[in-house]
């Protein structure tokens, strides 16, 4: 063997080389949650968000142990004598509002509140949106027409404009306020799935699963939805923290639960006046939001991660290993 053969094929007692083979990343659901708890940030986020889950659920049995309504008025307890909301302390650990309710028991129970709309409004707007997504994107031709068309006539929408109408006709309700989050929200994942099918129906396996006469509800529920559930999960957690902060800006514009049943959005709303005097009843809903929006913000990245490693930036692939 020559020299430049030997050169090509890496020695005659050479390694094979190995420069062009990549490592197949896995997918399982096992390979995936082990990516997520590798990853510090998005561990934090899920704690902070199962503690948030916990309240939210343990919310009223909370309440009656703190031993304060947070619907009641206590002008008596939760005033001073001159009509001040009392502050933080011993009695009332983050203070009253502006009628002397416990503003602590309103925000376990606005956690409550908050989590169950932008919980049920997210699974509406991504089931509507992975169903409509599915046919335009499978079927084409007229079908995807028609439905593109829907998808930006909603997207052209103006959301507060609309939610004002719906609020004025219907009155203001947590049904309410849910349907009309939920409509404005499909849109977006209709979009996301739509693009996913249309690039997963050309793929060769799927041209010959209908060749071989599998039916639309088999290629469907067999081969679509299963390539489509890791960017719709990571879509979901990404979307709920922005259900929470379309809610926090319905009710502070008064459109959303009606009081006394208590929200982030609408404890702030009902303070605003008397943030000079009364600024914790202000800073804690917001801590609230704050917290819990950014949460699922970072579990979503890192969601984002762990289902597509090579997508993570050089630095945090170093950092991992």
């Amino acid at each position: 063997m020559t020299t430049a053969e030997d050169a090509v094929r890496g020695g005659p007692l050479g390694p094979p080389r190995t420069e062009l083979v990549r490592p197949r990343q896995e997918r399982t659901s096992r390979a995936v949650l082990r990516r997520l708890l590798h990853d510090r940030t998005s561990v934090a986020a899920l704690c902070v968000i199962g503690v948030l889950t916990v309240l939210a659920l343990a919310a009223p049995a909370l309440v009656e142990l703190t031993g304060r309504s947070a619907l009641e008025p206590d002008r008596q307890h939760g005033l001073t004598a001159a009509g001040v909301p009392v502050g933080p302390g011993a009695e009332f650990w983050l203070g009253t509002d502006f009628v002397g309710r416990d503003v602590f028991s309103r925000i376990l129970l606005g956690t409550t509140n908050t989590f169950m709309i932008a919980i049920v409004s997210a699974v509406a707007a991504i089931l509507i949106g992975t169903v409509i997504g599915t046919l335009a994107g499978l079927y084409g031709g007229i079908v995807d027409v028609v439905l593109s068309a829907v998808i930006d006539f909603v997207v052209a929408l103006p959301f507060l404009v609309i939610a004002m109408a719906v609020v004025v006709i219907h009155g203001a309700s947590v049904g309410v306020l849910m349907i009309t989050i939920a409509f404005f929200s499909w849109s977006t994942v209709a979009r996301m799935v739509r693009s996913l099918v249309l690039t997963i129906r050309e793929l060769d396996y799927i041209t010959a699963t209908t060749t071989l006469g599998a039916s639309d509800a088999r290629i469907i529920v067999r081969h679509i939805l299963p390539n489509i559930a890791g960017p719709v999960l990571t879509y979901g957690s990404l979307l709920i923290p922005q259900i929470i902060v379309m809610e926090a800006s319905l009710s502070f514009l008064g459109l959303g639960v009606p009081p006394p049943a208590p929200t982030w959005g609408g404890m702030i709303a009902e303070n605003q006046s008397n943030y000079a005097i009364a600024w914790w009843s202000i800073l804690f809903p917001g801590i609230a939001l704050l917290v819990s929006t950014l949460s699922f913000n970072l579990l979503g990245d890192g969601l984002r991660d762990a289902l597509e490693p090579g997508s993570r930036p050089a630095r945090r692939r170093r950092k991992d290993r």
